[in-house]
């Protein structure tokens, strides 16, 4: 019986390893941000992550706890007291993951973004030369187990950190860095400066260059592993 019962009691805790999430992914909606949408929530299921969605300002209690904070396309201020929170959470090993657009979407004087990064050694830039439907591409590496093809059509650059994808140019090769990421510590930082390839945007049939520009409606986007891509950029982030 006693046997019996030490069996049973080792395959309840082996099924609540199984099934205990591999982190907190706290996902802002604060600051002007839309919902995380159902493509990035089921990459955020398949990677075993518990997702909080918050609406109110950010503070150190909210963050406790918490193995990721994400940042996707804030278009309000970040307040004083949001922004030392978030620094203080990255210092103590929290990771963070920051998405910003073209200045006309998200201004980085109103949002603050780069004094939230500029700690860890990461600035976001002002816009780079439009290009439209120029896409990107991330190199195999620390985060990427391949090259992916990404989505680009108008955004900024990321000097700092680690390049590990970049803004191609009209001929098809890599110029000004489109994602970077720091490590200190156990905090892991993304800093991605064009927001499609965090929307799952891009498909197999997209063309370089092609499209109308500043026209979504007529455009089909090249970048094809944006899925790919995030989930391995969160994976990243979390380990």
């Amino acid at each position: 019986m006693l046997r019996h019962s030490l069996v049973l009691i080792l395959c309840l805790l082996s099924a609540w390893a199984f099934a205990a999430p591999a982190g907190r992914l706290y996902y802002d909606q604060a600051h002007g941000e839309f919902a995380m949408g159902d493509a990035v929530a089921a990459t955020a299921h398949t990677l075993n992550l518990e997702v909080v969605a918050s609406a109110e300002p950010i503070t150190a209690d909210k963050l406790r706890g918490i193995r990721l904070l994400y940042l996707r396309a804030p278009s309000q201020e970040i307040s004083a007291e949001e922004r030392a929170a978030i620094v203080e959470f990255v210092r103590n090993g929290g990771s963070l993951l920051l998405v910003l657009d073209q200045e006309q979407r998200q201004s980085l004087a109103k949002t603050k973004v780069n004094e939230i990064i500029a700690p860890v050694g990461l600035e976001l830039t002002a816009d780079t030369e439009y290009l439209h439907n120029c896409g990107a591409l991330a190199k195999a590496g620390a985060i990427n187990k391949a090259d992916r093809e990404l989505p680009y059509s108008g955004g900024r650059a990321v000097e700092g950190g680690t390049a590990f994808a970049w803004r191609l140019d009209k001929d098809g090769k890599p110029a000004e860095p489109f994602a970077a990421y720091a490590q200190i510590g156990r905090a892991r930082i993304v800093v991605l400066a064009e927001g499609m390839a965090a929307l799952h945007l891009g498909t197999k049939e997209g063309e370089r260059l092609s499209g109308v520009p500043n026209d979504p409606a007529h455009t089909t986007y090249w970048g094809k592993d944006s899925a790919q891509f995030m989930s391995e950029v969160l994976g990243w982030l979390v380990e």
